[in-house]
């Protein structure tokens, strides 16, 4: 009975590492960052410099596909937790204060 809600977690944790959300939104993003570059005007791309465009490409770009996946994984959690208080209330209501006491001890 332990393994059986283990296939549907394994299953969801080989999918994430198949589709690469990471690099597939770090392409995307370098390839809009590049593209926008290209329709600017020659005074515009002038301005801009080439150290602050591979900047932009190569750091800022790893960094805000990061904070997407990262923001993806904290909202994953946060749904994992909501079902588990909502189950643990649903089986025992009197529940509640070790609900809210447990978030407070691990804080301290």
């Amino acid at each position: 009975l332990y393994s059986l809600p283990m296939v549907p977690i394994h299953g969801w944790e080989f999918a994430k590492v198949a589709t690469d959300l990471t690099g597939i939104l770090r392409n995307s993003l370098r390839a809009s960052l590049y593209r926008v570059y290209l329709n600017y005007t020659m005074e515009s791309r002038n301005s801009v410099g080439a150290t602050e465009m591979k900047t932009a490409l190569m750091q800022d770009v790893v960094e805000a596909s990061l904070c997407y996946t990262h923001a993806v994984e904290l909202l994953r959690v946060l749904i994992r937790l909501s079902i588990v208080i909502s189950v643990t209330l649903g089986k025992n209501p009197k529940a509640w204060w070790i609900l809210l006491l447990m978030p407070t001890l691990m804080a301290c």
